[in-house]
């Protein structure tokens, strides 16, 4: 649930990326207000969701959680329901994410990172355990940590966006009222971003759900591997981000070569950055295992994963700053479409067929990721080589 609500922001925010990098490269900062408060109206229009979320969540755990656990369904539900009232203050961090990084303004956001999760740990130990007279709230403590952590961070941003600096530059204190015809340019741009994220997110989820039934160890081998992974996939997605400025930038300046050129650039930065790091797991496999496990079936099957996933990093940072460059550039309806058939169509039956039909078990299940990760990547690149995306023009 609560990754469909962090695809959603996360489509917000890379929209105003879009926005934003084409009017920075065209040298109209005094447009940046304006599609700023557009990304702001759907955020407003978005946050009335938050009337529908209690009555979902208590369903949802109603489904998920044992009949004989009342308890967990409760705690669960309180917990979902607190949590809700952070979706606005996300989504309005995120477009000012989108317009510090549309900007080339990384820092910024780092910054607003590390405040929002250290926040969050302290007001944890605060609340949870209730410390320091607090009162110890225990899991609505938690969810009650997390919406104050990111209320701080939605402070910040507000006082970024709105700082003098930026309303003089950017025109960012002058409100506007987006039209419909507004506010579905951004959601053209915005939810493709979103709706792909869940659903290759929804088909990984299917993929360990899958490799899960081949054995405890098999999944705690795969839980541990997925802990690397995520370091090699977080350097790409960085890359990616700057892909999407940059390549937005240069369209607005009228500069498509040079979009095109960075995100070469980018493509060697992401495969030499995510090459060497996967060389680790190729190189010393049992001894990152054995960091998280001692057991040796754990360690064994996890070795066997470390070395299939090193294959595969050049496939993943080509299909990751390919995607960032398309989406930077507009054409998110393609690469959700991509993704969605090739994900459902091919990835998910592929690896089914592979495990119940011709028994290849693990090396089975991580061949079809192989040749999903691969076949998205050449189908991104196909599409970028095209040049389609240097014509898409924004509402």
């Amino acid at each position: 649930m609560w990754r469909i609500i962090r695809d959603t922001n996360r489509g917000a925010a890379n929209s105003t990326v879009v926005f934003v990098g084409r009017n920075h490269g065209a040298g109209q900062p005094e447009r940046i207000g304006t599609a700023i408060w557009r990304s702001l109206n759907m955020v407003a229009w978005l946050s009335l969701l938050i009337v529908f979320l209690p009555s979902l969540f208590s369903g949802v755990m109603a489904l998920a959680a044992p009949s004989d656990s009342p308890a967990v369904r409760e705690m669960g539900t309180t917990y979902l329901s607190i949590r809700a009232f952070e979706i606005p203050l996300v989504m309005f961090s995120a477009v000012v994410w989108g317009f510090l990084v549309g900007r080339g303004n990384s820092r910024a956001p780092m910054i607003l990172a590390w405040i929002t999760v250290l926040a969050n740990v302290f007001l944890d130990w605060l609340l949870v355990l209730g410390n320091w007279g607090a009162p110890a709230l225990g899991v609505a403590g938690a969810a009650y940590a997390t919406v104050m952590a990111n209320g701080i961070n939605a402070i910040l941003s507000a006082l970024i966006l709105w700082s003098t600096s930026s309303r003089r530059e950017f025109n960012t204190g002058r409100a506007h009222l987006a039209s419909w015809a507004e506010l579905k340019g951004v959601l053209q741009v915005g939810l493709p971003m979103g709706v792909g994220d869940f659903i290759e997110i929804a088909s990984f989820s299917v993929f360990f759900a899958l490799l899960a039934r081949l054995g405890t160890d098999i999944l705690a081998a795969n839980q541990i591997a997925l802990q690397f992974l995520s370091i090699s996939f977080t350097f790409g997605i960085a890359v990616s981000m700057a892909t999407s400025s940059l390549v937005s930038q240069n369209l607005g300046a009228k500069q498509p070569e040079i979009a095109e050129k960075v995100t070469y650039r980018a493509l060697g930065l992401a495969v030499a950055g995510m090459g060497l790091i996967g060389l680790t797991y190729l190189i010393a496999p049992a001894q990152l295992m054995g960091i998280f496990s001692q057991e040796q079936s754990v360690i064994d099957a996890g070795v066997f994963v470390m070395r299939l996933i090193a294959f595969y990093q050049v496939f993943d940072a080509l299909g990751i700053v390919m995607a960032g460059a398309l989406n930077g550039a507009g054409d998110t309806t393609f690469t959700m479409a991509a993704r969605s058939i090739m994900a459902w169509g091919m990835f998910i039956p592929l690896v089914w067929l592979l495990i119940y039909r011709f028994d290849a078990g693990l090396a089975g299940a991580w061949a079809g990721a192989l040749i999903y990760l691969g076949g998205l990547a050449f189908v991104y690149l196909w599409r970028f080589r095209t040049g389609r995306w240097k014509t898409i023009e924004l509402a």
